[in-house]
């Protein structure tokens, strides 16, 4: 609730700019600041919370390394700031991309990975020292360990189905395979999964595949009983479309062979 002379602002330096770690949404129950006060401000993994600082690491830490450790469960996302910052130092050939947004929810969707007209930069050192009169909102995602680099991808599919079908939250695994390399059974939970509807989401792996060749999409059985493994539910996918934020390419992919593909639950 600080105001500008009490906290960092815009104000402060020719060029500000601020990663926000761990901002839980409310002032009171998080040690970072969620409101905009730099020229860009970066919200890794969300801003409020970073992977690898769950209670369960901590914990394993804890009991590891001793007590001394403690404060690791308090200050683990917060200080991911800094390591952010020092991996962009560390790590040159590997610099973390961030993209302008207007929320959390739009950036998972894969909707923002677009660098026309400034609207990507990178993290850290090798920021882009652009100033505009209102602060520009970034977002992206990040490994749990140094180097932190992700590679971000929107992925944007069809669903046709004969019959009227509805889920949510359907376990989903995509593999990648590129003209450098492979990244196999990338998991994501598909918030909904409906007859004749797009669905955007962003799919993220710290492998570099380099340009896109061909892509596997796997519907997995979430539970046993619900499963009705001698018919199971199947919809149609005639294409696929790919965006890559750090090659800015999309690829549209199509069924390996006949107009469709088929994906069945469990398969």
């Amino acid at each position: 609730y600080a105001d500008a002379q009490s906290t960092l602002s815009p104000d402060d330096a020719l060029f500000v700019d601020v990663l926000h770690t761990n901002t839980r949404g409310s002032p009171d129950r998080s040690i970072g600041i969620q409101r905009p006060v730099g020229h860009i401000d970066i919200h890794p993994n969300g801003g409020t919370f970073q992977p690898g600082c769950d209670l369960q690491n901590t914990v394993l830490m804890v009991a590891t390394s001793g007590l001394r450790n403690m404060g690791q469960i308090v200050k683990c996302s917060h200080e991911r700031s800094i390591h952010l910052f020092i991996d962009s130092l560390v790590n040159q050939e590997q610099e973390s991309m961030a993209y302008r947004c207007s929320s959390k929810d739009s950036f998972n969707k894969g909707m923002c990975l677009s660098c026309r007209k400034n609207r990507c930069n990178k993290v850290g050192y090798g920021v882009n020292k652009i100033r505009t009169r209102r602060s520009t909102k970034m977002y992206l995602k990040t490994r749990d360990v140094m180097p932190y680099k992700v590679f971000h991808y929107q992925v944007k599919v069809h669903f046709f189905s004969k019959t009227n079908l509805s889920y949510t939250d359907q376990p989903m695994k995509i593999s990648l395979y590129g003209i450098h390399g492979e990244k196999e059974n990338i998991p994501f939970i598909l918030p909904a999964l409906n007859t004749n509807t797009t669905v955007s989401f962003l799919l993220t792996t710290d492998t570099d595949i380099g340009d896109l060749l061909m892509v596997k999409l796997l519907w997995e059985k979430d539970t046993l009983i619900s499963w009705p493994w001698w018919n199971p539910d199947t919809f149609h996918v005639r294409k696929l479309r790919i965006k890559s934020g750090e090659r800015q390419s999309k690829i549209i992919f199509s069924a390996k062979e006949g107009e469709f593909s088929y994906l069945s639950r469990g398969g």
